[in-house]
């Protein structure tokens, strides 16, 4: 039988990054958004117990993907860790279809991680509880249990603390829209740890401010708080980061940051038509994404399908 599940990439809004923790991680505090951008990731039920995982990229470069050891695919970790959540021998194939760039700050590898993690579930019947699952993809990467969630969430401790930023029963709220620009170089998110200096105090009016931008759905005041404790050191380490930067707001956008550790950034737009303008302003052989924000958005596996 086979699985699949549209696993959306994501933005960080806000990303303040404190002191080291003794783990070697990072204290943060995030207001993370999931976008609609997606990976397709197929899972198909195996009666051994091997795991084979094979990208092919749809607008992106997969050739460092296809290259690592199959053990080193954050979605065969996964599965790995679903194999001895749910106790079983049972493997899969998995399939991932590729829309995210390698190495952009955009979750990607996380995205797929969380995909296969819902699509496994459905698969081997065996329902665990939410913080059974999201303590599991905590042990997998920082913001795989972000993504597992689903929704804008805050993120804190070194991505494992999540917490859901819409208020329960509340409207969902509109979506932002906004243009995604990968430079075309690939980060290493640890480098960039390694390389930045903590903030020494904590400004809760970051954060507290643009969780009310989302749960009200206005960009205009999201684009006031758009912060990332990592910019300046991804600026300094690949200067063209800052260079698309610039042409975002250049092009009208109301605000731009860089996404994560790199090297994708964002521009945030009124609306799709001024994305789609923005977008029009930028050189033509950069990649480009006119993409929204998902702020209650939830990973669902399609299936099982028979074969």
């Amino acid at each position: 039988m086979t699985v699949i599940v549209e696993a959306p990439g994501k933005i960080n809004l806000t990303l303040e990054i404190f002191g080291r923790r003794p783990d070697g991680y990072h204290d943060i505090r995030s207001v993370l958004l999931p976008v609609s951008l997606t990976e397709t990731i197929t899972v198909t039920d195996r009666e051994d117990e091997q795991i084979h995982c094979f990208t092919r990229g749809d607008g992106v470069n997969t050739d460092t993907l296809n290259s690592l050891p199959t053990e080193s695919h954050l979605a065969v970790k996964a599965a790995r860790k679903m194999q001895a959540l749910c106790n079983t021998t049972r493997g899969c194939d998995i399939t991932i279809t590729k829309r995210i760039p390698v190495g952009a700050g955009m979750g990607g590898g996380s995205a797929d991680a969380a995909g296969v993690m819902v699509a496994l579930q459905t698969l081997w019947g065996n329902e665990k509880s939410s913080g059974a699952l999201l303590q599991t993809a905590a042990t997998i990467g920082s913001d795989v249990p972000a993504l597992l969630h689903g929704g804008a969430v805050l993120m804190e401790g070194r991505g494992e603390t999540i917490s859901p930023v819409l208020q329960p029963n509340q409207a969902i709220p509109p979506p932002f829209w906004l243009v995604i620009v990968f430079p075309g170089v690939t980060v290493s998110t640890r480098n960039i740890y390694e390389k930045c200096v903590p903030h020494l105090t904590r400004e809760p009016q970051i954060c507290k401010n643009a969780i009310s931008s989302v749960r009200d759905g206005d960009v205009q005041a999201a684009s006031s708080w758009v912060f990332n404790g990592l910019q300046d050191t991804v600026y300094k380490l690949y200067p063209e980061t800052e260079r698309f930067s610039l042409a975002l707001r250049k092009g009208g956008a109301l605000s731009s940051l860089v996404s994560g550790s790199g090297s994708a950034v964002f521009g945030l737009a009124e609306c799709q038509e001024h994305a789609l303008d923005i977008q029009k302003r930028l050189q033509e052989n950069v990649w480009s994404r006119v993409v929204m924000t998902m702020p209650d958005g939830v990973m669902a596996a399609h299936g099982p399908l028979m074969p």
